[in-house]
């Protein structure tokens, strides 16, 4: 068969057939001719033919200039692909120099593209759009670089908080922080660290504190937060991650429980706050649950059931009988399963 001759035939179903025969065949010769073709074909089921054929070539013979034309082709198809092949392929030198590209979106596209390629080599490309005219770009950069561990750059990336007031810039910068920073980005987070109390910034500030601070800074971080509220779902995460590094410190431990027992009110979170308190208090947490039993929630007694069979405190169940028809009757139904059980304890 004439495999080019058909790969250009009016005949779409001729193309089709070429490209599969390409495909199964891996000829690596015809991707320069999938490429021109793909430039001026309007079929969609002969595009993504090509596209899922192109996937699956050598690709290292291919020059430059044609990963670029498919780049700047309008289609956003044809763009996505041609990123997706710089990426998969490491053309990590082309889609650096889309970066001077006059167009932000051009220059936004290579950045993606150079993350996608996870590899160090796109670094230093990606570090150049730290001072990219459109700010969209650069918390893209930033992004990028804190997910790429670039911690290198941490100091460079802290010195734009000192000549910026846009929230989402200060957001991605002190999430990526979280992730790189160092002792000299943590100094220059201080010196605005009034700035990121405020409420709007709160939440990256807590996720920065969390990461970068020790037990005893976290926690009176959180002790002593206006907006505590907001920040609960990050308080909680840290101490899953860090119980066992607080609960040899008895003065602390204390403090943290009873921030968790304070935080009791808010529902939502109840499953969590019971479980970290069992986790921290092994000699209080049933008199905290007869305490708070009755206002439980359907979560909250999920979470002393666990408690209660974890640790056979078959004391409660005179209490379990007497509640249990205030939930579901799933619910209900676990209870009764508990209390049964408990006659084998």
């Amino acid at each position: 068969m004439n495999v080019k001759e058909m790969l250009f035939s009016d005949n779409i179903k001729d193309r089709l057939i070429s490209i599969e025969y390409i495909a199964e065949n891996k000829l690596n010769g015809y991707a320069k001719d999938l490429f021109s073709l793909l430039k001026y074909e309007k079929d969609l089921m002969v595009q993504e033919a090509i596209i899922n054929t192109l996937k699956h070539l050598e690709l290292e013979k291919v020059p430059d200039e044609i990963f670029l034309e498919l780049l700047l082709n309008e289609e956003l198809l044809l763009k996505e692909f041609a990123l997706s092949l710089l990426s998969i392929n490491k053309r990590i030198n082309i889609l650096g120099k889309l970066l001077e590209n006059e167009d932000k979106d051009i220059r936004k596209y290579a950045l993606d593209g150079l993350y996608r390629t996870n590899d160090k080599e796109a670094i230093k490309y990606i570090a150049k759009c730290l001072d990219d005219q459109d700010i969209n770009n650069q918390i893209a950069a930033i992004e990028y670089l804190g997910l790429l561990g670039a911690k290198e750059y941490s100091e460079k990336i802290a010195n734009i908080l000192q000549r910026t007031n846009n929230q989402f810039l200060l957001t991605t910068i002190l999430e990526t922080l979280s992730l790189i920073g160092d002792d000299k980005s943590d100094n220059i987070v201080k010196e605005k660290i009034n700035d990121f109390k405020k409420v709007h910034l709160i939440i990256p500030f807590a996720k920065y504190v969390f990461k970068r601070s020790n037990v005893f800074e976290s926690i009176d971080f959180f002790e002593n937060c206006e907006y505590k509220h907001l920040i609960i779902k990050e308080f909680l995460d840290y101490l899953y991650k860090n119980h066992k590094k607080i609960y040899p410190y008895t003065k602390l431990k204390n403090k943290v429980i009873k921030e968790l027992i304070e935080l009791l009110k808010y529902k939502e979170y109840i499953y969590d706050i019971l479980t970290l308190i069992n986790l921290l208090d092994q000699d209080e947490i049933d008199k905290i649950i007869l305490e708070n039993i009755n206002e439980l929630n359907s979560e909250g007694i999920i979470a002393v059931i666990e408690i209660i069979n974890e640790r056979k405190l078959k004391s409660f169940k005179d209490i379990l009988q007497k509640i249990k028809n205030k939930f579901s009757d799933e619910i209900k139904m676990i209870i009764e399963e508990t209390i049964m059980e408990m006659e084998t304890w």
